[in-house]
């Protein structure tokens, strides 16, 4: 089978499976920003606002303001939504 290009299948796939590649590789070595979280639970406990009080108000399950306060899971949205949160209560 060839393309219009008169390419073969394989010889069209090669530059798509590169460009996946670069992409990739993109991801994998540039720096991102994570947001800082060693305020969150302080805070929290500052203001005497239980798990259940914040997980109430966001709308989730505790183990995600778990996972949130302790750094095991990114959510960034949802950290910042905690964050101002807590500031605001």
């Amino acid at each position: 089978m060839r393309s219009a290009a008169g390419r073969t299948k394989k010889e069209s796939i090669r530059p798509l499976k590169r460009a996946v590649a670069r992409e990739i590789f993109r991801c994998l070595t540039s720096t991102v920003n994570v947001p800082g979280i060693a305020d969150l639970r302080p805070l929290r406990q500052s203001r005497n606002i239980t798990i259940t009080a914040a997980v109430r108000y966001l709308g989730v399950w505790p183990t995600r303001t778990s996972d949130i306060e302790h750094g095991t899971r990114r959510l960034d949205d949802l950290t910042h939504a905690y964050r101002n949160w807590l500031q605001t209560a």
